[in-house]
């Protein structure tokens, strides 16, 4: 441990608590061997970390920045010398190198960028020493060359100092500001410098005799101040609002401001009436904000005056409610500061929670106990990658290089075959992580996918992505789009053994608000109705049909003998005017709920239900009309039913395993099982299964045809 220390390095008065100071000692000892680690731009840093009210790891990752830049020293090291943590905070920096080098791309947006960066960030106390880093550098401006000058102000001004005021680092913004503005507009800063006809340290002392004179009075008239503090206006922000009001110099009224800060309405006007006692109120510089407030909610009371020596002096008075929402809320002053640029409500409240973590993360005798509140989530929902130009694109979190396509150009996106992250070629639905380049390869032809559409598949996470594909298959043909929504649709009537007449489907058509049948299968095609929903509504409509009338079911049991059955009464089933009947599930067609069905009276066996639409029951009917009477399933039909799913798939170690997977965890019971093998690794066989309705049949099918190697899966009807 180091016995000398200098002057500026923070000690047992700054940091009380041992763990955080001997971190910070640890620090300095590597950065002592290290040649050039502690010259004055190190001094500078540190002193505006520490005023920063920063913890422990931030300023030991301070101490040994430069080194760190320039390779001096390796991440192991600082692991085992000093903390773990402190290497992490560093490489969360090197992250964020990747905005110096975009900001020089003309083509890209600025407030893209401001975005881009706090996404990046891994660590949000990198950002705080970025920004500090950026401070101390334009501090050394005049060591280079005009042009470094040039482009160094100009990233200072578009990025870092707009970084600073959303976060509420008042202190680094105001000086990264003003030196943007010396170097970008010297003529304009020293005419300002010298209009101001006082240096900084004057302008700041007649503010303390302001607050002062203040503090007397208020406490003279027995009124509670939470907080009282004044401001110097800074250069540029004169020079903004001269530029944006058209102002003389001698018209820009808040050079020297005072903010009072109470507890209630009334205060704030008692704290109004001493102002105006004290020094001359300017009439027309009053702005009554709280009786009035701002279209966004903003109320304090702001005048201005004549104070002492004749200089116009501005008082604003709130309270501290009214502080917190004009700082931390919906009218906080960064957002009124940038009226060019349009944020969401939950953009504002990300930066209202960074503002309260890191105006909170200045505890420093706790050193590292907080560690894990800087950890970046504020900015989750958004993911910032690059075209090979380097242009920034703002997609959802998620997004993937298909969305990247989309979000550059349609004609991109509908060309796409192929693209790479990095230089690697990756699947489609690959994730885009923050700071990826994305390139996009493409065919000549336009050639979307319907698969694009289907959300499982995970090609497209962008709503506006997706809306670009349908549109493009809304302009084809809509013979095309009429044959594919069919095709689907009878594969699936297929798969779950329907059958629809003519006459259903056109209900169906009127059910999903179309014209015509064409229309129906046309919007299946684009995607716009899924095909389960339809063919659900389908089966539901098919159970509901109404059946001719036929001789009532007394009459025709008078006529036929009945044996007792030993097969016990299905408690889902219903048969019109007469209980305590026996029936039987056909096994020709396997009726299940809500399908249509018909009773059948056998001699001997009870009732045999069947499918309404069974060949067989065809038949019967022809054979013996007297038979066929009208049966239901009860509303609250429980239980379950036998039937058989036909399964076709390339054979592979396992398969048997996943498939019983499956129907395990969808609770269904496996009754059989037969298999068999064509010779050329084909399997073929039929699982009977007991289902509880023709949803949970869907959804089964559905699941088994997504297992690897299974070509095929519908339900045996026979």
């Amino acid at each position: 441990m180091s016995t000398l220390r200098p002057h500026w390095l923070p000690g047992q008065a700054e940091y009380p608590d041992s763990a955080a100071r001997e971190l910070i000692e640890r620090a300095y000892d590597v950065a002592a061997t290290l040649n050039g680690a502690l010259d004055e731009h190190t001094q500078w840093l540190i002193g505006s970390l520490y005023d920063l009210r920063s913890d422990a790891t931030l300023i030991a990752a301070g101490l040994l920045v430069r080194p760190w830049r320039g390779k001096l020293i390796d991440g192991q090291r600082i692991d085992d010398e000093v903390d773990p943590n402190v290497t992490g905070l560093l490489r969360a920096l090197d992250d964020l190198a990747l905005i110096d080098a975009l900001h020089e791309q003309e083509n890209n947006d600025l407030e893209q960028l401001r975005k881009m960066l706090l996404a990046m960030a891994s660590d949000m106390r990198a950002v705080v020493l970025k920004l500090a880093l950026q401070t101390v550098a334009m501090r050394r401006a005049n060591e280079y060359l005009p042009l470094e000058q040039q482009r160094l102000a100009l990233q200072t001004r578009d990025l870092f100092a707009p970084l600073a005021n959303r976060l509420g680092i008042a202190q680094l913004k105001w000086e990264l500001e003003d030196r943007a503005l010396r170097i970008l507009e010297p003529d304009i800063y020293q005419e300002l410098a010298r209009s101001l006809e006082e240096r900084r340290v004057d302008r700041e002392r007649y503010i303390t005799r302001i607050i002062a004179v203040l503090e007397q009075n208020m406490q003279e008239a027995g009124v509670t101040v939470n907080k009282i503090y004044g401001r110097v206006k800074h250069i540029n922000s004169i020079y903004l609002k001269m530029k944006r009001k058209n102002l003389r110099f001698e018209q820009v009224n808040d050079v020297r401001a005072v903010r009072v800060e109470v507890e209630s309405e009334e205060d704030c006007y008692q704290v109004l009436s001493i102002v105006n006692d004290l020094w001359q109120p300017i009439p027309e510089e009053f702005d009554d904000y709280i009786a009035h407030p701002k279209a966004n909610g903003y109320q304090s009371l702001h005048c201005s005056l004549v104070g002492p020596e004749g200089r116009v002096l501005e008082v604003q008075i709130r309270t501290t409610k009214m502080h917190d929402h004009a700082e931390l809320g919906v009218a906080a002053h960064w957002i009124y500061k940038e009226k060019g640029a349009r944020h969401s409500r939950q953009f504002e409240q990300q930066i209202e929670w960074l503002r309260r973590m890191l105006d909170g993360s200045g505890d420093r005798a706790r050193g590292d106990v907080v560690f894990d509140q800087f950890k970046n989530e504020a900015f989750r929902d958004r993911v910032y990658a690059l075209s090979p130009q380097g242009k920034v694109i703002d997609l959802p979190e998620g997004a993937t290089p298909l969305d990247f396509a989309y979000h550059i150009h349609t004609n991109l996106g509908h060309r796409c075959r192929g693209a790479k992250l990095n230089g690697q070629i990756v699947p489609l639905t690959t994730a885009i992580k923050n700071g990826d380049t994305v390139e996009i390869l493409t065919q000549k032809a336009l050639n979307p996918s319907r698969d694009w559409l289907n959300d499982h598949l995970g090609y497209l996470q962008s709503g506006r992505a997706k809306a670009k594909v349908r549109s493009y298959f809304k302009k084809l043909e809509k013979e095309s789009s009429v044959l594919a929504g069919q095709e689907m649709f009878d594969r699936e009537c297929r798969r779950l053994s329907l059958t629809a007449m003519p006459e259903d489907i056109q209900q169906l058509a009127r059910h999903f608000n179309v014209h015509s049948v064409q229309d129906l299968f046309a919007r299946i095609g684009f995607g716009e109705v899924g095909v389960l929903t339809v063919v659900h509504e389908l089966a539901e409509r098919l159970a509901l049909k109404q059946q001719p009338e036929k001789p009532s079911l007394g009459e025709r049991l008078a006529r036929i003998p009945l044996k007792a059955s030993r097969k016990q009464k299905s408690s889902s089933i219903e048969v019109s005017g007469v209980d305590d009947l026996m029936v039987n599930f056909a096994s020709c067609c396997q009726p299940l709920p809500p399908v249509e069905i018909t009773g059948f009276i056998t001699q001997g066996r009870g009732i045999n239900i069947h499918r309404s639409s069974c060949q067989n029951l065809q038949h019967l009917t022809n054979a013996h009309p007297e038979r066929i009477i009208d049966v239901h399933w009860q509303e609250d039909a429980g239980g379950v039913y036998s039937l058989d799913l036909a399964v076709e798939a390339f054979d592979r170690p396992h398969l048997l395993r996943d498939i019983s997977q499956i129907l395990a965890n969808e609770k269904v019971t496996i009754i059989d099982v037969e298999m068999e093998e064509d010779g050329r690794q084909r399997l073929k066989g039929t699982f009977t299964l007991e289902i509880a309705d023709m949803r949970q049949l869907s959804r089964v099918i559905d699941r088994i045809a997504q297992v690897k190697n299974v070509n095929s899966v519908h339900r045996v009807k026979r």
